[in-house]
């Protein structure tokens, strides 16, 4: 398969988690099973930053540039969602926010196509496409009901961050491609970063808050799924 199409169209089956998930963020969905659903997603992504990206990352770049990288994606996020908060009205926040939280994956995506034969950005698709289900889930549902947004516009919105996934692998593969190694590691790491972050802050944290200790063995299943399926690719 030609190395554009075959980006595209695992990049689009990501972003297409994004809309099921809007889809289903704008009906009402029992906590217990949100629960299930959020702490599922954090398993999947959890489980790709170990045995996947960061392990990529590690090998391009080593243990200093990959560290440092790391550290600063984590505290950038950690910048940036903190001015949101200040500054950006709550709605415009979550849209933004929930935009933000896609980009550095599939960046990542796509530099993962230019290393180890695309193999690593199978892998990234896939568990993306695990993950952005449950997060587009809650954060279409939190608009709904905290902004009071209409469904339909909310699932406007879900269409447009999913061309996100497609548009940001493929410039990543083609703009950061050419890229020394090391500074291809340091891309994956600084985006394992601000995952990790995102994850830790947002998605596990309100499923304690809504679930019960069953529903969030999810971590555990989706932290499973996302290990098989990277040893099986």
């Amino acid at each position: 398969m030609n190395v554009f199409f075959k980006i595209f169209t695992y990049s689009s089956i990501s972003g297409l988690a994004v809309i099921i998930g809007g889809y289903l963020g704008t009906k009402k969905i029992p906590s217990k099973l949100l629960a299930f659903v959020l702490t599922f997603g954090s398993g999947v992504l959890l489980s790709v930053l170990s045995f996947s990206l960061m392990h990529e990352a590690y090998r391009q770049s080593g243990p200093i540039c990959t560290s440092l990288a790391f550290l600063l994606g984590g505290i950038t996020f950690f910048i940036i969602e903190g001015q949101l908060t200040k500054r950006v009205a709550r709605g415009t926040g979550m849209i933004l926010g929930t935009a933000l939280d896609d980009l550095p994956e599939a960046l990542s995506m796509g530099i993962g196509f230019a290393t180890d034969s695309g193999r690593l950005g199978m892998v990234l698709a896939l568990s993306i496409f695990l993950h952005n289900i449950p997060e587009s889930l809650s954060s279409t549902s939190d608009l709904v009901m905290e902004t009071r947004l209409s469904p339909r516009a909310a699932m406007v919105l879900a269409f447009l961050i999913a061309l996100l996934d497609p548009f940001a692998a493929l410039t990543g593969y083609y703009l950061l491609r050419n890229l020394s190694p090391v500074w291809l590691g340091m891309i994956m790491a600084f985006s394992g970063g601000s995952i990790l972050f995102m994850t830790g802050t947002d998605m596990i944290p309100k499923a304690h808050k809504i679930g019960t200790r069953l529903e969030n063995l999810g971590l555990l299943a989706g932290f499973l799924a996302a290990f098989l399926l990277s040893r099986l690719m």
